[in-house]
């Protein structure tokens, strides 16, 4: 597979500053491609700062980012649908600050936004024309954005890959496109072939998460499914670690993470690198051995 690796920072919490550089350099060191950096209102210093750290240790990024509800997109309240556009807007502006050329998440609706019932016509045509006029921005600066679905107890406007695909085929954008999340589907998706077969006209992105959040290949994940699927529809682009700890509290809050299952991050990553290059290499003999 002609993919990049790369490891999502909050791992480290959701404040990443240019104090997390020597982070990177581990990253680096252990042979990442890049890291995945939230861009949640540091200043322009900052982002120029990391952005320029990454450039001496040869590491690319990508760039993730949260919808809290004071710009929810599908809010009944159309100032905060409109604030919805002008938050989305920044943090895409950040994404270039830092080098980005790819802004992913949930981002068609806020985080834990629930109105007690599914998504109405009206909340997904809302949430269609504001990722429209977004991807429209993104386009012009060259940043493309990969719709995350999150499992039922996060969001939910879209929580499957059939439901993504269908939510990317309407906004009708080149550069908007599917994130697939292995923990995600895991809770969702009865299959993750079909899951990953059902998107990969639209696959922009993908995230590899253990179903408890820590060290890859100790969960529940079908990770000899999922990659042999990412193979299979020849996937060419990011496979990001995205794993989270109890170090920060709010973020174990949003995560509902209260116990970390891993030993230590360096662990984490360092045996993660290994495990996706493993299950790239079997992936890679059983195509071969099927062709």
């Amino acid at each position: 597979m002609d993919v990049k690796i790369g490891m999502n920072m909050l791992l480290w919490g959701i404040q990443i500053t240019p104090e997390h550089i020597p982070v990177f350099e581990g990253l680096a060191r252990a042979g990442y491609d890049g890291v995945e950096i939230p861009v949640v209102g540091q200043s322009r210093g900052e982002l120029a700062t990391m952005a320029a750290a990454c450039d001496d240790l040869g590491l690319a990024r990508t760039a993730s980012a949260f919808v809290g509800e004071e710009v929810n997109p599908i809010s009944p309240d159309p100032k905060v649908r409109g604030a919805a556009i002008e938050n989305l807007k920044k943090g895409i502006d950040d994404a270039r600050l830092i080098g980005a050329d790819t802004l992913v998440g949930g981002i068609y609706q806020a985080h834990k936004y629930f109105t007690g019932q599914g998504p109405t016509e009206q909340e997904w045509n809302w949430s269609a024309e504001y990722l429209r006029t977004c991807g429209e921005y993104a386009q012009s600066v060259g940043v493309r954005l990969g719709l995350e679905f999150l499992n039922r107890f996060e969001v939910f406007l879209i929580n499957t890959s059939q439901e993504c695909k269908r939510m990317v085929e309407q906004v009708g954008l080149p550069n908007v496109g599917v994130h697939y999340d292995t923990h995600h589907a895991n809770i969702e998706e009865p299959d993750p072939r079909e899951a990953l077969m059902a998107c990969r006209d639209v696959l922009n992105h993908v995230h590899l998460s253990e179903s408890h959040r820590g060290t890859l290949g100790t969960g529940q994940v079908d990770w000899g499914a999922s990659f042999s699927a990412l193979q299979d529809i020849n996937y060419r682009g990011w496979l990001v670690i995205e794993a989270f700890g109890t170090a920060d509290s709010d973020l174990a809050a949003a995560a509902n993470v209260w116990r970390n299952t891993f030993h230590s991050p360096e662990e984490l990553y360092e045996s993660g690198i290994a495990f996706i290059r493993d299950h790239i290499h079997h992936a890679e003999s059983r195509s071969q051995a099927t062709a």
